[in-house]
């Protein structure tokens, strides 16, 4: 139960009463008509102070049996949110992944750090940049090559059972850093989404942590430059 179904069962719970007065037309105003039922050693006064206090303490009881969980589990949420200092996350690019973190200063991005270290979306292994030359074999099936084949730049997996190469563009890290930072930004600066900071924090299941709030993002967004394929 959030915070306006707390309200509305108190309204409620005020106007039941109200009914209950002036149904049994007791008046408000002569309290020794409400502490009537009441010992005489409560009665006047003191009668008064022990039915109020008492009511309160029913409220009170009430209110934390029905909305006690949503109100610790709001408080649990704003910890978590003052403790996480990081987003990590991962970018997905022309068969590279980059890995990204996002460095927060009270909820807000302060500092955004992408790495020039290439990983290999299959194994997550490294990737190193290298310049490939068709060999004649390859020439010679593939016509559009010259007799003087053009040197190819690329990324390509240093790991030798996984053998993936894909071509290296001058541009493509600097497009993965603006990438990073919008979907950081996404997260930290949107309010009641599914994708907010909040949000995500409110669905991890396990410990919140930078990189398990990005597993989150991955999860509730569709789109497929966001992985999780730079996490071993």
């Amino acid at each position: 139960m959030d915070k306006d179904d707390i309200e509305l069962f108190v309204a409620i719970l005020g106007t039941v009463g109200t009914f209950i007065l002036v149904y049994l037309n007791l008046d408000i105003s002569d309290t020794s008509s409400l502490t009537s039922w009441i010992p005489s050693i409560f009665s006047g006064s003191i009668g008064t102070v022990f039915t109020i206090v008492f009511v309160l303490y029913i409220l009170w009881y009430i209110l934390k049996f029905i909305g006690g969980t949503g109100l610790l589990e709001d408080a649990e949420v704003d910890v978590h949110l003052r403790e996480l200092d990081a987003i990590e996350g991962c970018i997905q690019k022309s068969g590279v992944v980059w890995k990204g973190t996002a460095h927060l200063n009270r909820g807000e991005v302060e500092n955004i750090e992408v790495p020039y270290k290439p990983i290999c979306p299959k194994c997550q292994t490294g990737l190193v940049d290298r310049t490939q030359v068709p060999s004649m074999q390859e020439q010679r099936q593939n016509p559009s090559y010259g007799s003087e084949a053009q040197p190819t730049k690329v990324f390509s997996c240093s790991n030798g059972n996984c053998e993936h190469t894909v071509a290296r563009d001058t541009d493509q890290y600097d497009e993965v850093k603006y990438l990073f930072e919008r979907h950081a930004k996404r997260i930290t600066e949107t309010r009641d989404e599914d994708y907010s900071l909040r949000t995500l924090v409110e669905n991890i299941d396990n410990q919140v942590t930078p990189q398990s709030v990005w597993e989150q993002y991955a999860r509730t967004v569709d789109d497929e430059q966001v992985s999780t394929n730079c996490f071993h």
